[in-house]
Parts: C-alpha cells; sequence; structure tokens
C-alpha cells in the first residue's frame, strides 16, 4: 500500500492491496515454507524499487538516487542468488519504456550502468542496451517513422543479443541450452 500510495494515490495503493491478497497464494510462499533466502531479500526489493521509481518520476540529474540504487541492487542480490533474474526483468521492462520515448536516454543509460556492475550473466543484453543508446541519434537521423524507429530499435536489441550469446557461447565454449537469457 505504501509503495503505490506513495508515488500514485490511496485508491491505486487500495487496489495493489486487493491484488497482492487475491493472488497471495503466487506472491508469497512464506506461509508455507521455513524462512528462505528471497524471504530476507524481499524488502530490499522493494527498497530498490523506489528509488528506481523517484529515479524515474524526476528529473534531477543528481547521482545519490544512482548510487543508492546500485547499493538496494547490491543489498537485494547479496541474499538471494535468483535475484539476478527479477533484476533482468525489470530492466527488460524498462527498455521498452526508453524505446517508447518515456525514460530519457541519459536516464535509461545511468540505470543500465547501475545494473551492469553487478550482472556479467546478462552482460549480452545489457551491452545491446548501452549501444543502441548510443546510435540513438544515428538511427533518427535515417528519417524513418516513430513505429519503424522503435521496431529498428527493438529489432536490433533482440537480433544482437541473440548472436552476441551464440558467439561468447560459441568462444567460451559454453553449452548450456537451459537458460538462453
Amino acid at each position: 500500500f505504501l509503495y503505490s500510495a506513495l508515488f500514485g494515490t490511496q485508491l491505486g495503493g487500495l487496489i495493489t492491496v486487493l491484488c497482492f491478497f487475491f493472488n497471495h497464494g503466487e506472491a508469497t510462499r512464506v506461509m508455507w515454507t521455513p524462512p528462505l533466502r528471497e524471504s530476507f531479500s524481499y524488502p530490499f526489493l522493494v527498497l530498490q524499487m523506489c528509488i528506481l521509481t523517484l529515479i524515474l518520476r524526476t528529473s534531477s540529474n543528481d547521482r545519490r538516487p544512482f548510487i543508492a540504487l546500485c547499493l538496494s541492487n547490491v543489498a537485494f542480490m547479496l541474499p538471494w542468488q535468483f535475484a539476478e533474474f527479477i533484476l533482468f526483468t525489470q530492466i527488460a521492462s524498462l527498455f521498452p519504456m526508453y524505446v517508447v520515448g518515456y525514460i530519457e536516454p541519459s536516464k535509461f543509460q545511468k540505470i543500465i550502468y547501475m545494473n551492469m556492475v553487478l550482472r556479467v550473466y546478462k552482460i549480452e543484453v545489457i551491452l545491446f542496451y548501452t549501444a543502441i543508446i548510443l546510435k540513438r541519434n544515428e538511427i533518427q537521423k535515417l528519417g524513418v517513422s516513430k513505429l519503424n524507429f522503435w521496431l529498428i530499435q527493438g529489432s536490433a536489441w533482440w537480433c544482437g543479443t541473440i548472436i552476441l550469446k551464440f558467439l561468447t557461447s560459441k568462444i567460451l565454449g559454453v553449452s548450456d541450452h537451459v537458460s538462453t537469457f
């Protein structure tokens, strides 16, 4: 409730609580199992999401929220080995917002940098996010429509990530087919 009410409205907080109670079985397993690592990690995820929301809502270029984001990422990842996948999903959901222009390129790049420090497993994806940010102006100079601009960025990210993942797997001799991303 507090997270939704803090960055939205009280009605949004109420809807969030109702959704949590409706999906309680899928949202938590704490009551059915002994304390697990993700139980200790969850408060840091909420902190990390609050800091990220604050960064996205403000237009300040202050470095302190980005440093706080990096520290909260570290605190979230320390107790739980699967935290990396949640943060990857978070960044993957921010990328379309960047593509359509809801997030400024410099702000998205700083968010990427704060995540790049911690995650080498998904480095292929993060490298292509950074490459697309750096080539954004050159893509715009092509004079394509807004939809095509979005499609070019999304396709470049998708194809580039797959190619880089394949190349790094071949170069390093990794044959892990269970998780491609």
